[in-house]
């Protein structure tokens, strides 16, 4: 596996899923904030490759977590295809360009596979610190209707990542589930952070863990022994902004 793998093929438990009990169900409130888009900083279509990483990783024998996943450009989409063999993990990539701390971000998703125990989504302020740790924000959601922030470091390839929810899993009709599209929106503006699916607010944090403009990240995760397929399309990055 060559170091640029190393770098962004990242494996993070998700046994915090079993830990953050699934949360009640209900309408969200409105958001506390209202944001602005201002100038579109990237616009992709994924019709070409080169501009996302595209590289197939697979763990060595006796590794801790064992997974084998491929980045990909086809189709006018950017594939992320991951498969946990042993022990529940995902995989992110990122794009080429450096973009400001202050974002609104929109991606097209669809799920491919059929499984709905999962998670995918959009990373902000993707950056390594002054140690090398890399690390970002994560704006998730799964294929069985739930969503959450998280914050995410790793080091090098072979330690464990961290991963620690600061919006707690929660489940919303707004998604929608399984082998279907949505569309997501991940608002990072100053140290306020809000999560929407298909147009309606899920939730939204205030932490500021994460400050400097970074890359933008897509990822995809399955748990123990399972698989996930999910396509990314139209991704739209915006300055970002909070209305007085």
């Amino acid at each position: 596996m060559n170091r640029r793998s190393r770098r962004t093929l990242w494996l993070v438990s998700m046994l915090i899923l079993a830990v953050l009990v699934l949360a009640a169900c209900g309408s969200a409130d409105d958001p506390s904030e209202e944001t602005a888009k201002g100038r579109v900083v990237i616009s992709q279509a994924f019709d070409q490759p080169g501009l996302w990483e595209e590289d197939t990783a697979q763990t060595e024998s006796g590794a801790e977590y064992q997974f084998v996943a491929t980045l990909s450009t086809e189709n006018g989409r950017y594939v992320i295809d991951h498969q946990s063999t042993d022990g529940n993990s995902f995989s992110w990539g990122v794009g080429a360009r450096t973009v400001p701390a202050d974002v609104i971000i929109e991606v097209e998703t669809e799920q491919l596979s059929a499984d709905e125990d999962n998670l995918y989504g959009i990373m902000c302020r993707v950056t390594p610190n002054s140690s090398g740790e890399l690390g970002g924000y994560a704006f998730l959601i799964s294929g069985d209707g739930h969503f959450g922030i998280a914050t995410v470091r790793k080091g090098s390839f072979d330690q464990r990542p961290l991963m620690a929810f600061v919006l707690e899993w929660r489940q919303s009709e707004a998604i929608n589930e399984g082998q279907a599209q949505n569309t997501i929106r991940a608002v990072c503006v100053d140290d306020y952070l809000a999560i929407y699916a298909n147009n309606e607010f899920l939730g939204e944090v205030r932490d500021d863990t994460f400050a400097d403009g970074g890359q933008v990240g897509l990822l995809a995760g399955a748990e123990d022994g399972n698989a996930i397929a999910l396509a990314f399309d139209n991704l739209v990055v915006f300055e970002g902004t909070l209305d007085d």
